[in-house]
């Protein structure tokens, strides 16, 4: 069985969402031999799982749900060829709707992960109002893209964030590797996030790999 890490490695000076907390990665100090490392770091950095608190006050924390929501079936839905702040149109998920599962995950590849680390990743492609209520009447129980954000980040939206996380669609940002995975294949996804009580949202550490058949 082959696994596949979706996860951006967590590093002093990553690419954060713009006034998120910078991420500070430094030797702390420890007695010899024992080496203890001090982090300091949002909870949406690098790939993360955003529940729905992060956008409504009163919204379910990280740790108010069972382990079972963060490993799911999935698809790999590629969103085509996509320019700089373009809405990823509901047409481009329709053909897969009849393989999304309830509670399951979609993985929008958008191939803006090849921007990561440059100014041009801050201009990704997003979910239009139209893809995102598509989303939210199949009943999925996740979204993820290999992009900063489901909304635009250029325009400040909050669309997406707001149809899917009213839902209770927890949604994982900032993947990597996606338009590497077969559109015509079922996997199980892993995105398990700090368990950070009553978290808004937390890092997380992001794996695929093909469901069995039978």
């Amino acid at each position: 069985m082959r696994y596949v890490d979706l996860s951006w490695p967590i590093r002093r000076g990553m690419l954060v969402f713009p006034g998120d907390p910078e991420v500070a990665v430094e030797p702390a100090q420890a007695q010899e031999p024992w080496r203890v490392t001090r982090l300091a770091l949002g909870s949406h950095s690098g790939t993360h799982v955003d529940a729905p608190r992060h956008y409504y006050p009163s919204g379910a924390t990280i740790t108010d749900y069972p382990i079972e929501r963060f490993i799911v079936p999935a698809v790999v839905v590629p969103c085509g060829v996509l320019g700089p702040d373009e809405a990823i149109p509901a047409a481009a998920l329709t053909a897969f709707v009849g393989r999304m599962r309830p509670g399951g995950a979609v993985l929008l590849a958008t191939g803006w992960d090849r921007y990561w680390g440059s100014p041009r990743y801050f201009e990704h492609p997003f979910l239009s109002e139209e893809a995102a209520e598509l989303l939210r009447r199949t009943g999925v129980g996740l979204v993820g893209i290999d992009a900063l954000n489901v909304d635009s980040t250029v325009r400040g939206t909050a669309h997406a964030h707001a149809t899917l996380l009213g839902a209770e669609i927890l949604i994982v940002e900032n993947l990597r590797g996606l338009s590497s995975l077969s559109p015509e294949r079922d996997y199980v996804f892993a995105c398990l996030p700090l368990a950070l009580d009553g978290g808004d949202g937390a890092p997380a550490r992001a794996v695929v790999w093909e469901a069995s058949i039978g």
